[in-house]
């Protein structure tokens, strides 16, 4: 319990660092014209600046910094190497621009040197039987889903930065009560740091900033850092506390964005014909906005389920194996998404030959529904 306390006052000395430092990022943006500018394709309607990472960056790092003190913290020099690449690769795209191939290798290259630290690289994501060099690739392609997952679901006030503080809370809880106190500190200066920029992102005018890919990208890297430990971890302990379905879990935990990610990819590919890279309006923090909510109504929409399903997750993987839990986890996502679906559909929102209608609706039920 005493551990609990002290890396809550990690998360508020996070986020008292963020708080602080987001006005005079603000400012500093609004003086040199670097905000975002709204167009076609993004649902806000002001001008914003766009450097919020950079904030949450500084929060990040003096709160595992100054909480970390005492702590034999020897991963520590890979993460933050990992996360200088980030960094800049964000900073850089926010201001100027980079192309998605300069931002996939600065995202690979973070990964490589995660995984130069992970002693335990077989067992990673609960992959034990896999050679070297397949779960090494397996864990590249996993950390590039994560990362890319948190850059894509920022499209509205809040989304990115209440499931960062969902899950690094859960995770951080679960370091504590495991042993791991580097990992709790990671955990808790993560959620106040996104805490205390969702507070700005949501509810404030004068000094209202978005995260940009400097801040999506950071959180992403951050959870993937903070999942292959889950991950490692579980694989080869055993005792209190231990997961057991603990690839599926995680999967239950980042439940909204990596279901959004796999169901708008499939629409641009399989529907739309196109890059699954080229962006849209069909995600379903786009589908809630067109039902009429608000963005905060949204946000709350989304993460109310994706609390359901890390519950859910928690619970049944005392009774389903990986390959079972994972399947109740993508049939119930599909089923949310389909429902929503149905209920725009019935409402008119959008026609029956919306090219990004949902995947997995026959055109018969689609016809049927509209015409009701």
């Amino acid at each position: 319990m005493d551990n609990l306390i002290y890396f809550i006052l990690v998360a508020v000395i996070a986020f008292t660092i963020t708080a602080i430092s987001i006005p005079q990022i603000v400012k500093v943006a609004q003086a040199k014209d670097l905000c975002d500018k709204p167009n076609l394709r993004k649902v806000t309607k002001n001008v914003v600046p766009t450097l919020g990472g950079i904030a949450i960056f500084i929060g990040v790092t003096l709160g595992i910094t100054l909480g970390g003190d005492g702590f034999p913290f020897f991963d520590l020099k890979f993460i933050f190497a990992s996360l200088l690449i980030i960094f800049f690769a964000g900073v850089k795209d926010d201001l100027v621009g980079i192309s998605p191939n300069a931002k996939l290798f600065a995202i690979v290259f973070s990964i490589f040197i995660l995984i130069l630290k992970f002693a335990h690289i077989y067992g990673l994501f609960g992959i034990n039987e896999l050679g070297f060099i397949p779960s090494t690739l397996l864990t590249f392609f996993v950390g590039i889903v994560i990362i890319n997952s948190l850059n894509l679901i920022d499209g509205i006030d809040g989304l990115a930065s209440s499931i960062a503080v969902q899950v690094s809370t859960i995770l951080g809880i679960w370091f504590a009560l495991i042993g791991l106190p580097e990992y709790a500190l990671i955990s808790f200066s993560l959620a106040g740091s996104c805490l205390a920029f969702f507070i700005f992102n949501v509810f404030a005018h004068k000094n209202k900033i978005f995260m940009g890919d400097t801040g999506s990208l950071l959180i992403g890297t951050m959870l993937f850092v903070l999942a292959a430990k889950f991950n490692e971890f579980n694989a080869v302990h055993t005792g209190d506390y231990i997961i057991k379905s603990v690839p599926a879990v995680l999967i239950g935990f980042m439940a909204y964005p990596l279901f959004d990610v796999l169901r708008v990819f499939s629409l641009r590919v399989f529907v739309a014909r196109k890059s699954p890279f080229r962006p849209d309006k069909n995600h379903i923090h786009h589908r809630l906005l067109a039902l009429g909510f608000n963005h905060l109504q949204a946000t709350l929409a989304i993460f109310i389920v994706n609390t359901l399903f890390s519950a859910g997750s928690l619970i049944l993987q005392q009774y389903l194996s990986v390959f079972e839990l994972t399947m109740v986890i993508l049939g119930a996502s599909i089923f949310f998404s389909t429902l929503l679906e149905l209920v725009i559909l019935y409402r008119h929102k959008i026609k029956p030959n919306d090219e990004f209608q949902q995947l997995f609706l026959p055109k018969q039920l689609i016809n049927l529904v509209y015409k009701a």
